[in-house]
């Protein structure tokens, strides 16, 4: 048993050869490709080359009869996916595997909430039915004779095709995310909002506090949501899927690959380290420094401003953010006494969670044996993950002093106004660079 690859076709609706179009740092076909390769053993493309130009020319049809002449004998079922689908998720796939060897005489096809998708399985018995194919005759008015059976999925990547310009846009404008914490998830969040897929990459361990409205929360458990959007952790071969399927892929990337091979239309660094970790305008067509230490346009195209006050949120083209003071912006009147730093080096044993009340003075966790005790009153905002090693005067943790439940678990004004600030240097310098 094999899989063929169909890519044979004339991209009519594209108005161009649309399987050489680039998508993640590969070609949509190379992508295909990729996916099916993971699960399968054996995978051929089927190409105008290789079936012929008459058969091509007819359509669909005349693509699966010239396909079924390549056969080898030795398949004893097969595969047939298109190769304008590349957003197929590896989770469908091993299902199909699993259903073809438990009963390879059947016919299956994987379905999305029961509407019917791609790939199909055919066993030997039904390979002469391709060669009757003519014209635009595809497998959709082949399947109904042949009493397939189905396996649903929740899995859009099973439906979804590259067929016209704007199938392809959104993801051809892929913006990578570097960092998942509070306020690069403000970003990402309101990226996502408006139409664009969003890639976050983090450390293996993060060190976000307030955990419930970053999306690094999904490296420790897998996947989280924040204000109805969900993240997953992720490794490179996966995200096309979720892409598809509407998740941001959070990817651990400590050796910052992701850039290099996904090839992304847009980075931005929101890592908030207060010094440019190594980010380059030559990363991407649009590249955005968010806080100090970036300066543009020498080392980027854009800098957005994340100090409190007057300036928080604004684009910067030429210049860098306003230095970084140290001091904590002012919440419900406190600055410093908001913040919790650690005690001692070791790791946190929290007695409280988010969204709890606590009062000035109370223990509110352990470092090794030293107290972490709250010094203002106030509801719990943040607490660093306690698989963290902390080193003494570290940020560990945030109470919020206007005592408000809620503000622990959305996303704050600040992250949204620092987003604000993305999406018009996006909206801007991509005008340009889309044309």
């Amino acid at each position: 048993m094999g899989v063929l690859i169909l890519a044979g076709g004339s991209s009519r609706r594209m108005g161009k050869d649309k399987l050489s179009l680039p998508l993640f740092g590969k070609t949509i076909l190379e992508q295909t490709v990729a996916i099916y390769r993971r699960v399968f053993a054996e995978v051929e493309v089927i190409t105008k080359d290789r079936i012929g130009e008459s058969f091509a020319l007819e359509g669909m049809g005349g693509t699966l009869r010239g396909a079924a002449r390549l056969l080898p004998d030795h398949w004893q079922g097969v595969v047939i996916a298109l190769g304008d689908m590349p957003f197929v998720g590896i989770n469908s796939l091993q299902a199909l595997s699993r259903a073809i060897a438990m009963k390879p005489e059947e016919v299956w096809c994987l379905s999305y909430r029961g509407r019917r998708g791609h790939p199909v399985y055919l066993p030997r018995k039904y390979f002469s039915y391709l060669k009757r194919l003519t014209g635009d005759t595809g497998l959709r008015d082949l399947l109904p004779e042949l009493s397939p059976k189905y396996i649903d999925t929740e899995d859009y990547g099973v439906l979804f095709d590259i067929d016209k310009s704007d199938d392809y846009l959104p993801f051809q404008r892929l913006v990578v995310v570097k960092g998942a914490g509070d306020i690069a998830t403000g970003i990402i969040w309101r990226l996502h909002q408006a139409g664009f897929k969003v890639v976050a990459t983090e450390l293996s361990k993060p060190t976000a506090i307030r955990r419930m409205v970053a999306f690094a929360q999904a490296i420790y458990t897998g996947e989280h949501t924040v204000e109805g959007i969900t993240a997953r952790r992720s490794n490179l071969f996966e995200v096309p899927n979720l892409l598809v399927n509407d998740f941001i892929p959070v990817i651990p990337d400590e050796e910052g690959i992701v850039v290099k091979e996904l090839k992304p239309w847009a980075v931005v660094d929101a890592r908030l380290a207060k010094k440019n970790l190594g980010t380059k305008k030559e990363e991407a067509e649009i590249v955005i420094g968010v806080g100090p230490g970036f300066t543009a346009p020498e080392e980027v195209h854009a800098v957005i401003e994340t100090k409190r006050g007057h300036y928080l949120g604004r684009a910067i083209y030429q210049g860098s953010a306003l230095p970084n003071t140290g001091i904590p912006g002012e919440i419900g009147g406190h600055t410093v006494k908001r913040v919790v730093y650690s005690p001692g080096r070791g790791k946190v044993c929290w007695y409280f969670d988010f969204g709890q009340e606590v009062k000035a003075g109370e223990v509110i966790g352990t470092v090794g044996e030293k107290q972490i005790v709250a010094a203002v009153s106030g509801v719990i905002r943040g607490l660093i993950h306690p698989e963290v090693w902390v080193e003494e005067g570290m940020k560990i943790g945030d109470i919020d002093p206007r005592g408000i439940k809620e503000y622990a678990f959305t996303i704050s004004e600040k992250a949204l106004a620092i987003a604000g600030g993305v999406l018009e240097v996006l909206l801007k310098l991509g005008n340009t660079s889309l044309k």
